[in-house]
């Protein structure tokens, strides 16, 4: 098994995201459904595919990885 280190930047866009304000909360919402965005649309995700929302848009926009 190789051990690598690296860094990976993520670019998501959301349209139409109800999220409730005023409890505090809306930050982490917001966070918590972007990074399970990301995750679905991993090849390696064990949560169902029937989770990604087309609402959002997942890019990769930086990858540094190395040995």
């Amino acid at each position: 098994m190789a051990r690598f280190n690296g860094e990976v930047t993520f670019r998501v866009k959301f349209k139409d995201l109800g999220v409730p304000v005023g409890l505090g909360m809306t930050n982490s919402i917001i966070f918590h459904e972007c990074a399970t965005q990301i995750y679905v649309r991993s090849g390696w995700s064990k949560i169902p595919k029937s989770l990604k929302d087309e609402r959002f848009e997942v890019e990769v926009i930086d990858k540094r990885v190395r040995w």
